[in-house]
């Protein structure tokens, strides 16, 4: 996990940013200048927060200075049969919603129509949250189903993966979400290196290197953009999102996707001006209760959105009641209690990596699918808002990495040898 942070962090606090000053890109917000004080803070204060953040993995070594050592080998395990239980209860989830909708086609042409309205008043999945994401699990719970029972074979292994990608696009993919694809395409390959078979460094570049490519083949789906017009790519998208970026779709993916940088900068301004009321944790209360369905708390706090939306309304180019930008928890954190708050996330995070890497060692094997699902938290904790991360807990922790920690077992082998001498040992105990 260190050597992708580091690689991360480069991307994120170096690479994207200057790209975004040098093509001035300004996707949806209007970017501030290099010279201007908020874009000369932000930079100022990642080098303090990076500091803060090596210091705190000092401080945590030195307090758990003894070292477990992981398991040389995949864990033997198998899963009782209750996963089958959740297995058809996470399809069930996904056939109520197809059968709810109208269908394949019906949902895709309800995609298509929110792209062409607003993605933030238009949810034909509204009140469906906690069946929609029991349904995304759906591909794991099949695929631990199929790998970790003891009759295995290549077959086996083939359908297991294969139903990742089938199963991924009818829960997510023809929403328009990359993620439950790419997701579970990696979740279940670290599942089968940690309790099936080690995955050799090869093959995990092949591996991430497809998942990479997957996901930018992806792309178009997010934009509505027909795959057989693909050539005019960059026009359609240009027409479409009323944007002329310099290099089109890849500048979305770039400086809106993976980077905060603009908005970021923008929150500093507007937190900087005097009199300006800070949120001092409301919503993080808000993110956390986004999770509750709306027929349990019909009065529950709005998220993150409020604040954001004050933030960007007099700069955003859309003119949207509610944006829909993401500005990472530490933009959160910066909006709830000013720069101190902002350096204080890079401490979290610091502690949340820390946390992630000492789980399901030794003894603890137990938590291993915990710690699989949560290996994308410290990266997203810089992309996404706390209503997006409680969801994405919600999804992947809660309703499966969870339940099957708990549903794991030592798989028993028995042993020719072991069951002679026990024979031998019953007779001999029979004639004295």
């Amino acid at each position: 996990m260190m050597r992708l942070w580091r690689l991360f962090g480069i991307v994120y606090f170096c690479l994207l940013p200057a790209g975004q000053l040098i093509a001035r890109d300004e996707i949806y917000l209007t970017l501030l200048p290099e010279q201007n004080p908020a874009t000369i803070v932000w930079f100022m204060l990642n080098i303090v927060g990076i500091w803060a953040m090596n210091f705190t993995f000092v401080v945590m070594r030195r307090r758990h200075s003894a070292r477990v050592a992981m398991l040389d080998q995949p864990r033997a395990v198998v899963v009782s049969r209750w996963v089958y239980g959740f297995a058809l209860l996470a399809l069930a989830a996904l056939a109520f919603i197809y059968i709810k909708l109208g269908g394949y086609r019906q949902i895709a042409q309800l995609y298509a129509d929110r792209l062409e309205t607003s993605v933030t008043q238009n949810d034909p999945l509204e009140g469906l949250g906690v069946v929609q994401a029991l349904a995304n699990t759906a591909p794991l719970w099949v695929f631990a189903c199929a790998m970790l029972r003891p009759w295995r074979a290549r077959v086996v292994t083939v359908a297991a993966f294969t139903q990742l990608v089938v199963l991924g696009w009818l829960s997510s993919g023809v929403f328009g979400n990359r993620q439950g694809i790419v997701f579970v395409v990696l979740f279940a390959c670290l599942i089968y290196h940690a309790f099936v078979a080690r995955i050799s460094s090869r093959a995990a570049k092949v591996v991430g290197i497809c998942v990479a490519v997957g996901g930018l083949a992806m792309i178009p789906l997010k934009f509505g953009i027909d795959y057989s017009k693909i050539d005019d790519l960059p026009k359609d998208f240009a027409d479409q999102r009323m944007l002329e970026l310099s290099m089109g779709p890849l500048s979305f993916f770039l400086f809106r996707d993976l980077s905060r940088f603009d908005v970021q900068v923008q929150a500093l301004d507007s937190v900087s001006r005097p009199g300006y009321a800070l949120g001092m944790g409301r919503s993080f209360v808000g993110g956390a209760a986004a999770i509750v369905p709306k027929a349990i708390w019909k009065d529950k706090p709005e998220t993150f959105a409020r604040e954001k939306s004050d933030i960007v309304r007099e700069t955003e180019t859309n003119q949207s009641d509610e944006t829909t930008l993401l500005f990472g928890i530490p933009g959160e954190f910066l909006v709830n209690f000013g720069v101190p708050g902002y350096l204080l996330s890079f401490v979290v995070v610091a502690w949340m990596i820390a946390r992630i890497n000492r789980m399901g060692l030794g003894t603890n094997w137990r938590w291993l699918p915990v710690k699989v699902v949560s290996y994308p938290l410290p990266f997203l904790f810089f992309l996404f808002d706390s209503n997006v991360l409680a969801y994405y807990g919600m999804r992947w922790i809660v309703l499966f990495a969870l339940p099957l920690a708990l549903l794991l077992k030592p798989r028993k082998y028995k042993s020719h040898v072991s069951d002679r001498n026990a024979r031998v040992r019953n007779e001999n105990s029979a004639r004295s």
